[in-house]
């Protein structure tokens, strides 16, 4: 029979818990014909006592089944269960406590004998026995998976006696993460040894030394590793080590081919389990970056790029194995970055958004290592106060935390509540997390639900009940909580004390807004993003952005431009670095008030940002460029060039025309009608005057009719293609005979009897501004040599009585400049005006008219000196039209507007004149109607 037992030690449901009959019978069949009744009432007693000491429940039951099953001589087992009470003892503690434990014996049941040994339980692990211990093994075999095997089973045998000594409470919390460290460490260094070798076998390399270094990081790091953490790991090697190792294979490729064997020899798991989980993530870059650099390239990333987190991430950089004077080396350059000795800007902002990060995604919120006031808060407010006090104090440099609590108490930079506190907490939440781990080899820090473990985690903390658990769990997170908030109390900006009097801002609120971000990054919700070096690097840069905007015209516009680069740049702090170069600064401030239409551009393609970012976009001779440019980074590009002053508008045309022209070259040599068409183009493309708003005028003229069929099958295709190419700019085909609602190709036999009995002056007019794409010049000759012929037929009368009729209607939109409304293209006086002026005396002067055509107006204005009223006719003209274009591309660029207006805005018309360097809006008033009356009066004077 069995003994009724109570459990009372934890406050789960109450039942009345005893050995199941499958239990007692399977007990009775292991020993029937060896034991009689008594001796086995004496067996099953024993194994009772020991309910009294731990939560029984099925999972207890099996797994001591599971462990008599793979027992060979059980008898002999059972008799010294009886004679030797203490094995039945450590049987049920690990049945009761570990199925990972369990696990190993089953699969090792010879383990189980060392156990018994009280001398074998207490004795410490010593990292060079260690390693001698599993030198001798391996050098037994030749296969790297036997010896892999070999590791396996080291790890299964020496993680029992830890978690054991754990579990039975012989060693407590700080020496068992020692012991799990130096056993971790180890095999990692035999590992990757064994890997390394193997790899050089592989290229018959050999070497005499070792030229890298695996540096450990995190838990291991600190030697501080739970039962089921990752081993966090950064590989690197000799700067100067490039030795011929291989025709076809470099060091560090070898290197990293040995790592990664390391890897899978590592993590794979097999019929005997893994080794551990190693990870490298944390290297520089992260997973985007090789496995392994040399150590130059690790030191520039961390001394260009480094984060807090990473200075926090160093501080537990240990050695692992390789080249120890390299790894001092690595140390000894990252000390200065890891432990500064002070900080322009203190590092808790990057360490509270981190931590405020993990908090908001943490979906479970019973994690003692991630939960507000749990170990991660132990840890941040330790690694801050070493981060702060490291430069000064050389022995703070540790990356065991407890060791760290300590020193700092010592320091008297931890009260001695706060120590004791800090200590107790983590040695609570530690050993949560290693029950727990222990249990099932599964990488959870989670409280557990399930009751039955639950009743056990209480039972290994020496607790009473559920209540006092959840007590103390409550208790120790509200007072780590209380302390990591007193040591990383959160820093307010008050840009409200700075005086702004000296900038005129429309909205100082909006204004203050946008400084706190660039500042911090504080965003809507409230949140610092920026990192302590960002920071850092904006207070540096911070008073040549006063004084800029002590000066700008509109300091709202060019803050909020500012805002809006640095919010669409994933690293503000290599703006905020490019920027400490005053003369850049200045330049993408000035780009910021002048250019809206760059700022929009770079608003919705971030990629535009590196153009800038790279200094590209001041760069002379585009044209040299134009094979790896796309439209969109063109017009971003020049719109900037024009803003700064870099080119005028006629570059700005030039370049445009030539880069579209030259996509349409390049799309068309994919037809297949080879010479049998010509692509010309009119209007603002012709004369190669476009501007950001321009529509790209073309038409398309076949030489044969019989092919006109399949010639338009081909070009509707063609235009589909070309307008997704050209864009964002338009591509129109209307000026074409009939326009939309024709074809889109003619033949050259049908446009010339169009032109001769259906075609209109204003259609003369359009086609003076033909220019030649690509296609058959001689047909295209042919085309404009008839032009020429049938232009000599149009009475002058006739030419100026049209050409008055179509200049009042396009003036319909006009209004009085006086009004500040004025319309730079169809406002009487203004750009269509010169237009009418110069189409009247091309057509009316024959001999001009071929002279011209491909010419941009202000050689066509040149053609027309004699021609054109006072002395200086040509020379006024030429002065109106550059005004009018200098205007019209400055508001497409400082509004990012497609208006053809003079803006009515008070502001925006201050922004207006001072670009184009006029004193006042007086002297831009004077002008523009100075311009307005003389091409009105020569127009006058010109169309009769």
């Amino acid at each position: 029979m069995t003994t009724v037992k109570q459990i009372t030690n934890c406050n789960l449901e109450k039942r009345i818990i005893e050995f199941s009959k499958q239990f007692i019978e399977k007990l009775i069949t292991y020993t029937e014909g060896f034991f009689d009744s008594v001796k086995f009432e004496k067996l099953l007693s024993t194994f009772e006592k020991e309910l009294n000491k731990y939560c029984y429940d099925k999972t207890t039951e099996s797994n001591l089944l599971r462990i008599f099953n793979s027992l060979f001589d059980k008898v002999s087992f059972f008799n010294d269960c009886i004679n030797y009470p203490h094995h039945a003892e450590i049987v049920y503690a690990i049945a009761a406590s570990s199925n990972y434990l369990t696990d190993i014996i089953v699969r090792n049941p010879e383990y189980l004998y060392q156990l018994f040994d009280q001398s074998y339980l207490n004795s410490q692990l010593e990292e060079n026995s260690l390693l001698n211990e599993i030198a001798e093994g391996l050098g037994k075999y030749k296969s790297l998976e036997v010896k892999l095997n070999l590791l396996r089973q080291v790890k299964k045998r020496y993680i029992l006696r830890i978690g054991l000594a754990d579990i039975l409470g012989i060693k407590g919390l700080e020496e068992t993460i020692a012991q799990l460290s130096i056993l971790a460490k180890a095999i990692n260094k035999i590992l990757f040894d064994l890997c390394y070798t193997e790899t050089l076998k592989k290229y018959k390399v050999e070497l005499d030394e070792e030229k890298y270094c695996l540096v450990s990081l995190g838990k291991l790091g600190g030697n501080e590793i739970n039962y089921s953490s990752d081993v966090d790991l950064i590989l690197f090697y000799e700067d100067d080590f490039y030795p011929k190792i291989s025709l076809a294979k470099s060091y560090s490729e070898i290197l990293s081919e040995a790592a990664l064997l390391f890897i899978k020899s590592s993590t794979e798991i097999s019929e005997r389990g893994y080794i551990y989980r190693v990870d490298f993530r944390l290297r520089p870059d992260g997973k985007n970056s090789p496995i392994c650099q040399s150590l130059s390239d690790y030191l520039r990333y961390y001394e260009t790029r480094g984060e807090d987190w990473e200075r926090q991430m160093l501080i537990k950089a240990n050695f692992v194995c390789g080249s120890q004077i390299l790894f001092e080396k690595f140390k000894n350059y990252l000390t200065p970055f890891i432990f500064p000795s002070s900080f322009i800007v203190s590092p808790k902002e990057q360490i509270r958004k981190l931590k405020y990060n993990i908090e908001q995604n943490l979906s479970e919120k019973e994690n003692v290592k991630l939960f507000s006031g749990g170990i991660r808060d132990i840890e941040f407010s330790v690694q801050f106060l070493q981060l702060l006090n490291g430069g000064r104090n050389p022995e703070l440099r540790t990356g065991n935390t407890l060791k760290a609590v300590n020193l700092l108490s010592q320091l008297k930079l931890l009260s001695d509540e706060e120590t004791s506190q800090l200590t107790g907490s983590y040695i609570f939440y530690r050993k949560i997390e290693h029950f727990l781990q222990l249990m099932n080899d599964t990488q959870t820090h989670t409280i557990p639900k399930n009751k039955e473990i639950l009743c056990k985690l209480i039972n290994y903390l020496g607790l009473a009940d559920e209540n006092e658990f959840y007590y103390l769990v409550e208790k120790n997170r509200k007072e780590v909580k209380k302390i990591y908030e007193s040591i990383l109390s959160e820093d307010k900006l008050d840009l409200e004390r700075i005086d702004w009097g000296k900038i005129k801002f429309a909205n100082l609120k909006t204004a203050l807004r946008n400084l706190s971000f660039l500042q911090t990054g504080v965003g809507l919700l409230e949140k610092k993003e920026f990192d302590s070096r960002t920071i850092d690097l904006f207070n540096k840069i911070s008073k040549t952005l006063f004084r800029f905007l002590e000066k700008s015209v509109n300091p709202d516009k060019t803050l909020d431009n500012l805002t809006k680069i640095i919010r669409t740049t994933t690293f503000p702090s290599l703006w905020y670095n490019e920027m400490t170069n005053n003369t850049f600064f200045k330049n993408v401030l000035k780009i910021c008030e002048r250019n809206q239409k760059a700022i929009d551009l770079l608003f919705t393609d971030k990629n535009l940002g590196e153009h800038i970012l790279t200094h590209f976009v001041f760069i002379k001779k585009i044209e040299n460029h134009f094979s790896y440019l796309t439209i969109r980074q063109l017009i971003f590009i020049l719109s900037i060039q024009y803003s700064m002053n870099l080119i005028n508008h006629r570059k700005v045309s030039k370049y445009l025309t030539e880069f579209l022209r030259m996509i349409i070259i390049n799309k068309s040599s994919e037809l297949s009608l080879k010479d049998e068409y010509f692509i010309a183009g009119l209007g603002s493309f012709g004369t190669g005057e476009l501007t950001f708003n321009s529509d790209i005028d073309l038409i398309i003229v076949n030489k044969n009719e019989d092919l006109l069929s399949e010639a338009n099958k081909v070009f509707q295709k063609f235009s589909q293609d070309i307008k997704i190419q050209l864009s964002p700019f338009q591509v129109d085909f209307r000026l074409r005979p009939e326009g939309k609602s024709s074809y889109i190709v003619w033949d050259i036999n049908n446009y010339i009897d169009y032109i001769n009995k259906r075609a209109r002056v204003w259609e003369f007019q359009a086609l003076s501004k033909i220019k030649f794409i690509c296609g058959n010049k001689r047909l295209y000759n042919k085309f404009i040599k008839y032009i020429n012929e049938k232009v000599r037929e149009i009475p002058v009368d006739i030419l100026s009585k049209e050409i008055k009729e179509m200049h009042e209607r396009a003036e319909s939109n006009f209004q009085s400049v006086l009004k500040s409304s004025f319309n730079l293209k169809k406002g009487r006086g203004g750009l269509l005006t010169i237009d009418f002026i110069l189409s009247f005396l091309l057509l009316k002067t024959h001999h001009n008219l071929n002279k011209s055509f491909g010419l941009s107006t202000v050689k066509r204005i040149r053609l027309f000196t004699k021609e054109l009223p006072y002395e200086a006719g040509s020379k006024i003209l030429l002065s109106n039209f550059n005004l009018f274009k200098n205007i019209l591309l400055a508001n497409q660029n400082l509004f990012n507007s497609s208006s053809q207006n003079i803006p009515a805005d008070k502001l925006q018309k201050k922004e207006l004149y001072s670009f184009l360097h006029f004193k006042n809006e007086n002297e831009f008033e004077e002008a523009l109607n100075k311009a307005i009356k003389t091409t009105m009066d020569i127009f006058a004077q010109v169309v009769k």
